[in-house]
């Protein structure tokens, strides 16, 4: 059986991406108004990274709807890939924007002398859009810490660049207004790097899900202390597992008593799969083999069936 908490993380991941996309709306508005009307270049190339945060936030409510439907004839082990997918092309689409705005601010400092000089007005995009973001990162990284959904993640690692971005469009118009007009073509290119760096991370993150990655010593080590405390299970045979969505897929084989009969084997199967499942929420599901004993092994000794 597969964990159904999958679908209250998935309403919560879709909850913050809708609140994402109507900020994102309003934000973009507001510094392409601003930074044209005040001439920055900073926070127009800001604001085209916000409308193109419009899209990406609407592909991962996609994304995200289509990981959680239910797993058919055709899709056996679920749809959940689709969610670090989506990641994915959001980290690619992260990158290109990243390329684009760098190569304007390139572009710019080639034509310092004729830049003009920007007004107060983006000042005044600039710190909204710091504020509003640093408040959609609080509340996306909570998300994250509920649900631990990649395309989640991805999102507040691009709301974190945002507020990095706009901080930088924030010190080149005053740089700018203090005679300093080189400072606002080379805050979009460190807005850039910011951008492009923030895709590589994000990309990564998907990339171990997509390549069915192991999942953390620490929560491995976990899993192994809570099957052994099953006194029928001798030793550990095999532990394998792979990342899958926010959880991850388990398989095991345990090494028991040859002398245990078939419905012995089974409760002692079904009370571990059972408390696996539980104790950790992450598990979609486990797959457990019993291995006999070869009646030569040291724990043999104590058995009180030989």
């Amino acid at each position: 059986m597969i964990n159904p908490i999958h679908s209250s993380h998935t309403k919560k991941g879709m909850k913050i991406s809708l609140i994402s996309i109507i900020a994102s709306i309003f934000l973009s508005f507001l510094k392409l108004m601003t930074g044209i009307i005040g001439k920055s270049s900073a926070l127009v190339s800001d604001g085209a990274n916000s409308l193109s945060d419009v899209v990406s936030y609407t592909v991962v409510m996609g994304g995200l709807v289509a990981s959680d439907r239910k797993a058919d004839s055709t899709h056996q082990y679920g749809h959940e890939k689709l969610e670090s997918l989506v990641s994915v092309l959001l980290a690619i689409a992260i990158f290109v924007t990243g390329i684009g705005i760098g190569y304007s601010g390139i572009k710019n400092m080639r034509q310092v002398d004729s830049l003009a000089i920007p007004t107060l007005l983006p000042l005044f995009g600039a710190l909204i859009s710091i504020i509003i973001k640093i408040i959609l990162w609080r509340l996306t990284v909570r998300a994250v810490k509920q649900t631990e959904l990649n395309s989640l993640r991805a999102l507040a690692a691009d709301h974190i660049t945002d507020v990095f971005s706009s901080s930088g469009a924030l010190i080149g118009v005053v740089g700018a207004r203090l005679g300093l007009p080189i400072l606002d073509p080379i805050a979009s290119v460190l807005i850039a790097a910011l951008i492009i760096k923030s895709s590589m991370e994000v990309f990564k993150a998907a990339y171990r899900v997509l390549m069915d990655s192991a999942i953390d010593k620490t929560t491995r080590l976990q899993i192994e202390e809570a099957i052994l405390l099953n006194e029928q299970v001798k030793r550990i045979d095999l532990l394998r597992t792979r990342s899958a969505g926010n959880g991850f897929w388990v398989e095991v084989e345990l090494c028991c008593c040859q002398n245990l009969r078939l419905s012995e084997a089974h409760d002692v199967a079904q009370e571990i799969h059972d408390r696996i499942e539980h104790d950790f929420p992450q598990v979609r599901h486990i797959m457990i083999h019993l291995n006999p004993c070869s009646g030569e092994e040291e724990f043999c000794d104590s058995c009180n069936n030989r």
